[in-house]
């Protein structure tokens, strides 16, 4: 008998509010429609309380509400009270396994109001007792907004500034100096899961209050190839001449080892280059840009300066590797909007500079991070942060011995496993790990991927082709997985759909589809995933 398909209907108080929720179906390729009138029994989806909703309607009904007006709003509508207090919140999504985010939570109250979801003595959902109506504590917007499309724009601090405005360049100044003026007031080696994946915690309330308020599975497209439930990406940037002729060898040949294939990010302008060397690198994996030089100062140059260098970047490594050059990271993950629009137009189809979590960024020598293990579309490219944190910080910077930075990088990926996310990893040839002596430590940290079968290991461009090509696809009227893209009808059999059948205490019950015809979907609906 086939599973039947609840239809989901997004709605907002404005185009800015139905562009995120319409997001977060997106990322779990969630069916969803933005029409009102559909077949069947919808879980409406909204940012606003309009005056249609009946309590005594059967059709389930959420809410988010959208900053304190938003949330005084829906108290009026309903007859409620409502207070508001800053405070962590937690959601388990696997057994052992939470999501959390420091937030603003709307404390809603009233004698008809029953809690169905909460975290210790904080309520994150409410139902109206007696319909359908589900009233969420957080809001997904304005916090979705703040987290991601907060933090693209770094604001340098006036150190680095000054540093960047010296007639030569920062890396003549000896590192043991560097490493004190970008010193941390805290330790660079901790890390929490609230300051790395806080949009995963967003992401996952969305998806659970669809779980309660339906009685029905809820369809999703998982995130990596078949079989596998989180990736890896294995990056390095090439600094220094030393570390492209020396350490980088050594860690080809562990990668060669395992069966791992590595992106290589180059400057082109800083030291010699060498056709061999490139194709070598290439060989192995894949070669991406660095910018020209590793001077720091690309974030402050004009548009047009941008243009220029990330374009003749591009097309030197071209040139040198025989190959196209698809991504790019900047000098000391350096990033904004404005260098991912840039490198659209440089001709690059992916970026890598943008971190999950940094302790300490060296340009604005603050804690930063865009809150996210997951890549993500930006201006047409996509966007891979950096998840783990670098070994230059941990080592360099953090001061631990290399065991201890592998123990701590094991850590960080344990986590980023369990909430099935990409583990891009960013070790440096021209530091420790690029020495004899990090040879084992290294060998130790990549085999605790390769050993597992779950891990789907691709480059950075392969990554950011699979993702593409997932966000292309989307689950059609036969409640099948098809794709929009006719370049990759035939790698359909590599995206596995499943469904959510609930959500309690230990996070999500999942199970996979049953049958060949998976579920009964409505058919005039225009759906999209």
């Amino acid at each position: 008998m086939d599973q039947k398909f609840v239809p989901i209907v997004l709605a907002g108080n404005d185009d800015n509010d139905l562009s995120i929720l319409s997001e977060y179906a997106a990322f779990w390729k969630v069916p969803y429609t933005l029409r009102s009138q559909i077949d069947g029994k919808p879980i409406f989806f909204t940012s606003s309380p309009w005056k249609e909703i009946d309590t005594q309607d059967y059709r389930p009904v959420i809410i988010s509400p959208t900053r304190i007006e938003g949330a005084r709003e829906i108290a009026r509508h309903f007859g409620l009270d409502v207070t508001f207090k800053e405070t962590p919140v937690r959601l388990p999504i696997s057994p052992g396994v939470s999501v959390s985010l420091q937030t603003r939570l709307y404390q809603f109250s009233g004698p008809d109001l029953e809690p169905v979801l909460k975290d210790g003595e904080n309520i994150l959902v409410n139902k109206i007792l007696g319909s359908a109506v589900f009233i969420l504590s957080v809001d997904l917007v304005s916090e979705y907004h703040r987290l991601m499309y907060g933090r693209m724009d770094e604001n340098p601090n006036w150190r680095f500034r000054l540093l960047t405005r010296m007639p030569f360049s920062y890396r003549l100044i000896p590192s043991s100096i560097r490493n004190r003026f970008f010193k941390a007031k805290r330790s660079v080696t901790a890390f929490r899961e609230e300051l790395l994946g806080p949009i995963e915690f967003l992401r996952s309330l969305f998806l659970a209050s669809l779980a309660i308020a339906s009685k029905d599975p809820i369809p999703i497209i998982g995130f990596w190839r078949r079989g596998k439930s989180y990736a890896l990406a294995v990056s390095h940037d090439v600094e220094t001449q030393l570390g492209l002729e020396d350490g980088a060898g050594r860690l080809i040949e562990v990668e060669k080892e395992l069966g791992i294939r590595s992106t290589w990010n180059l400057p082109t302008d800083r030291y010699p280059l060498s056709s061999q060397l490139v194709i070598a690198l290439a060989q192995n994996g894949e070669v991406g840009g660095h910018d020209t030089k590793h001077d720091g100062r690309l974030f402050f140059a004009g548009i047009t300066d941008k243009l220029d260098r990330v374009k003749r970047c591009r097309e030197r490594l071209e040139f040198l590797s025989r190959r196209p050059v698809r991504g790019f990271r900047a000098p000391l993950l350096q990033h904004s909007r404005e260098l991912v629009e840039t490198l659209g137009k440089a001709g690059y189809e992916y970026d890598s500079s943008m971190p999950s979590w940094e302790p300490l960024s060296p340009t604005s020598l603050k804690p930063h991070g865009v809150g996210t293990v997951f890549p993500f579309l930006i201006s047409g490219l996509v966007e891979i942060p950096v998840s783990m944190p670098q070994d230059h910080q941990l080592i360099r910077v953090g001061g631990l011995g290399v065991a201890a930075a592998v123990d701590q990088l094991l850590e960080v990926s344990r986590w980023i496993r369990k909430a099935g996310g990409a583990c891009v990893l960013l070790v440096h040839p021209d530091y420790e790990f690029g020495q004899e002596e990090g040879r084992d430590e290294y060998l130790r940290l990549l085999t605790s991927f390769r050993s597992d079968p779950a891990c789907d290991i691709m480059t950075l461009g392969e990554m950011a082709r699979w993702w593409i090509y997932r966000q292309e696809s989307y689950i059609d009227e036969e409640g099948m997985i098809n794709t929009r893209s006719d370049e990759n009808k035939n790698a359909i059999g590599e995206l596995e759909l499943e469904l959510v059948m609930g959500y309690g205490l230990d996070g999500f019950k999942m199970e996979p589809p049953i049958g060949n015809s998976v579920m009964e979907m409505p058919k005039s609906s225009r759906l999209r995933s």
